[in-house]
Parts: structure tokens; C-alpha cells; sequence
């Protein structure tokens, strides 16, 4: 498996955002103070809320700030490739493109307006497949009703159904993380992310109880306006074992892109500097 976590605790954040230079500077400062290696995705490049409809113009534009962060931060930045499936044609190029030009390790991110198990994800699914590369879905279960194309736990169940061969990172566990966890049971490939939400009592015990500590990955939403430390409170405050409190800080994450045929080494600098 490698150096990484052995020497040094080293945190895989599989669920973070930033949108202007401010925000960088700030969450690569503290990715480095406390060992994070950060699995970074632009889902506003113009430092406000994206537009209602994102178009592939401005998903271009979020990747190409996705791509100068992690090229100029490769010790703790995994670039997390935005994309819309609204236009499933122009996502296909783009994610394609995106794949090629970057020979680290990498994931995707969908937008929230269109369901995990919409058929235009389709051809965005086979490339995800072929590339091994992990996606981050946004879930929820709002009180008041989802809104319009935002997905719910059992489209994600769906989705995960539908494609055994993707791995997905199933986003703030859907927001009632009993519900997320319950829906996810069986679906090998729906890894839970406890980013987002307040550090309650019994929130990661519930995901371990019901989806087990082998599918669950730490996530902190950072900037959305979530935190590191909040986060990791879900985790390290947890009544778990420290064996499975490794599983979802990093060893789950690790595993997941490991499947990509690319070399650690990257982050050795890191792991040095966080030991």
C-alpha cells in the first residue's frame, strides 16, 4: 500500500471547494498544517454562486482553475473535474480532455441540478469507468423537498446499481445519514462522505453501523462553508475503533484511487512535511 498514513497521519478529503485566490491560499495553508490532501473542485470561478444553469463555457473556465491549483500544488491537491450533464455531449469532450491532460490522480464532480441516475450521465458513467476515476455526487433529503434535478439517496442507490463498475462518493451522506446509509446497504460501490452538517453525537456510528467503516470516506465541504476540524470531529470524536476511524480518514480514499495506475510519490514532499 505504500508510505502513505505510516509515518505520518495523512488525511484524504475527498470533498472540498474553492472559488477565488483568497480561499486557495487559506485551505492550502491549513491542507499542509494538518496533513489533508485535498480533493479540490471550482464550482464558481468568478468568486460568486455558479449560474442557475451552468454552460460549458463556464464548466470550462471552473476546470481550468481546477487545473492551476492542483499543478501548482501537486503534494496535497487532487483535481476534482466539474461537469454538467445538462450538456452530456460537450461533459463527454471535456471530462475526456480533462482525463488526458493530467497525469496524476483525479475525479470528477457533477452538477446538483441533474440526477445521479439521468440517462445523459450515460456516456459520462462509461468514461468515469474506463478511467477508474471516482465521482462526487451532492445528495440530499431536504424536510421541505428536494429541488428541481437534485438528488436524492435512492437515485444515488439507482445509479450505483446501474453502474457496479463507477465509484461514487455519495455527497453529505444525503444529508440524513440513516437514510443515506440504509439506502446505500448492498451497493458495494456507494461510498458514504460526511462532509457537510453539524458534528453531532452518533453521525459516523450511524454510517458504520448501517454501510460499514470500509464505505465511508471523510469529506469536509470546505468553503460550502464547512471546515477541516468541524468535520474531522465526525470522525476522531466518533465512538469507533481507531482501526476504522483510518478506514474513512484515509486508507478508504486511498484505495479508491489507487485503482488508477499512478505512483503516490507525488505526495511524499507532504507526508515529510506533515510528520
Amino acid at each position: 500500500m505504500g508510505r502513505l498514513g505510516e509515518e505520518a497521519r495523512v488525511i484524504i478529503d475527498v470533498h472540498s471547494h474553492v472559488k477565488n485566490d483568497h480561499e486557495i491560499t487559506v485551505s492550502l495553508r491549513k491542507a499542509r498544517r494538518h496533513g489533508v490532501i485535498l480533493c479540490i473542485n471550482v464550482l464558481n470561478s468568478n468568486n460568486n454562486y455558479p449560474p442557475t444553469l451552468p454552460t460549458p463555457e463556464y464548466v470550462t473556465a471552473c476546470n481550468d482553475l481546477t487545473f492551476k491549483v492542483a499543478s501548482n500544488n501537486t503534494d496535497c491537491v487532487i483535481p476534482m473535474w466539474y461537469l454538467n450533464p445538462y450538456h452530456p455531449e460537450e461533459m463527454q469532450a471535456e471530462l475526456l480532455r480533462r482525463v488526458k491532460a493530467w497525469d496524476g490522480h483525479q475525479g470528477a464532480k457533477l452538477w446538483t441540478g441533474v440526477k445521479a441516475n439521468d440517462s445523459r450521465l450515460e456516456g459520462i458513467y462509461r468514461i468515469l469507468a474506463e478511467y477508474k476515476l471516482p465521482v462526487l455526487q451532492h445528495t440530499y433529503m431536504a424536510v421541505t423537498g428536494n429541488m428541481p434535478g437534485e438528488t436524492n439517496p435512492f437515485d444515488m442507490r439507482e445509479a450505483g446499481l446501474r453502474h457496479p463498475d463507477v465509484c461514487f462518493f455519495f455527497g453529505h451522506s444525503g444529508s440524513d445519514m440513516e437514510y443515506g446509509a440504509k439506502a446505500a446497504q448492498g451497493v458495494p460501490n456507494l461510498f458514504m462522505d460526511i462532509g457537510g452538517g453539524d458534528a453531532t453525537n452518533g453521525y459516523t456510528e450511524t454510517l458504520v453501523e448501517h454501510a460499514g467503516a470500509d464505505r465511508v470516506v471523510y469529506g469536509s465541504d470546505l468553503n460550502a462553508p464547512r471546515s477541516f476540524m468541524s468535520q474531522l470531529a465526525k470522525v476522531y470524536g466518533a465512538d469507533i475503533s481507531d482501526e476504522e476511524k483510518e478506514l474513512i480518514s484515509w486508507r478508504n480514499a486511498y484505495g479508491i484511487f489507487s485503482q488508477q495506475d499512478v505512483a503516490w510519490s507525488q505526495f511524499d514532499r507532504h507526508r515529510e512535511a506533515a510528520g
